[in-house]
C-alpha cells in the first residue's frame, strides 16, 4: 500500500483493517466505533507500543476520535485526513439526509441485505445499485464501486449500515479544556462530502493547536489512490514540515 510506504519514512507505520472490512473477521458482536477503539487498544499493546500517532481518513476520523478518548495518554499526533467529526459537516440537503436514513433503516432487514448481496453479484444489478449508492451516498469513482459491490456480504452491508447510523448522528461533547496533543488535519476546501470550516472548527473547539494542511482537490475519495512516487511530490515536504512543527 503507496500510503503506508509513504508515511513510513518517517515511521513505522500499521494499516489497521476494520473488523468484517476485507478479510479480516467480522465481531462477535454488533459493529461499534467504540469496539474498534478498544481492538486498536489491543493492538498497539501486542505491538508493544507505549506512545504511537493515530491516522485517520473520512469515516476513520470518527473511529481516530473514539480511539483518541479511549487512549489519550498513549497518543502523541492524531493525523485527520477529510474526517468525519461531527454529523454537521455532512453536506446533506434536508430531503438528502431523509432519504439516507430511510435507505439505511432498510438495511436493518435481513431480506434487504440478502438481496442486495444478490444484486452485487449480478453484473446487470450492480451497475444500478453502484449507480444509487454514487449518487445518494456522494460517493465518487462509482465504476470503482460497482467492483467493490461484488465483494461485499450480509454481514458486511450490516457493518456498513451501522457505520453510516454513526456518520449520521457523529457528535463529540467539548472538552472542559482543549487537548494539548497534536492535531494535523488535511483537507480539501472543495471536499463535496463533508464542508471544511465545520469540520476545521470543530477540531480547533477540541484541540488547543490544529496544524493544517489545506488542499484544493474537487473531491472526497481520490478517483484512483496515489502512487508512493505522486505522494513524495506533492506531500514530501508538507509532510515533513508538519512533523517539525509538532
Amino acid at each position: 500500500m503507496d500510503l503506508v510506504r509513504f508515511v513510513g519514512q518517517w515511521f513505522r507505520a500499521y494499516f489497521f483493517e476494520l473488523p468484517g472490512h476485507g478479510q479480516s473477521t467480522p465481531l462477535a458482536v454488533p459493529f461499534t466505533s467504540e469496539l474498534v477503539a478498544t481492538v486498536v487498544g489491543q493492538l498497539v499493546d501486542r505491538i508493544g507500543a507505549q506512545r504511537f500517532n493515530l491516522m485517520g481518513f473520512s469515516f476513520g476520523g470518527i473511529l481516530a476520535m473514539k480511539t483518541f478518548l479511549l487512549l489519550r495518554q498513549r497518543i502523541e499526533k492524531v493525523v485527520l485526513i477529510s474526517p468525519c467529526v461531527t454529523q454537521r459537516a455532512l453536506r446533506l440537503t434536508g430531503s438528502q439526509r431523509f432519504a439516507a436514513v430511510q435507505l439505511n433503516g432498510l438495511l436493518k432487514s435481513p431480506s434487504v441485505r440478502a438481496f442486495l448481496d444478490g444484486a452485487a453479484k449480478s453484473r446487470t444489478k450492480s451497475r444500478w445499485l453502484a449507480r444509487i449508492v454514487h449518487v445518494v451516498g456522494k460517493v465518487e469513482n462509482h465504476g470503482q464501486l460497482e467492483a467493490r459491490l461484488a465483494k461485499v456480504g450480509p454481514s458486511l452491508i450490516e457493518i456498513v449500515s451501522r457505520e453510516f447510523d454513526e456518520i449520521l448522528g457523529a457528535a463529540f461533547l467539548r472538552p472542559d479544556a482543549k487537548y494539548e496533543n497534536a492535531c494535523h488535519l488535511a483537507m480539501s476546501v472543495n471536499d463535496p462530502v463533508l464542508d471544511y470550516q465545520t469540520t476545521l472548527e470543530t477540531l480547533r473547539s477540541h484541540f488547543l493547536k490544529v496544524h493544517v494542511s489545506e488542499l484544493s482537490f474537487p473531491f472526497h475519495q481520490p478517483p484512483r489512490a496515489f502512487m508512493f512516487d505522486e505522494l513524495n511530490d506533492s506531500f514530501r515536504a508538507r509532510v515533513a514540515e508538519s512533523i517539525l512543527k509538532g
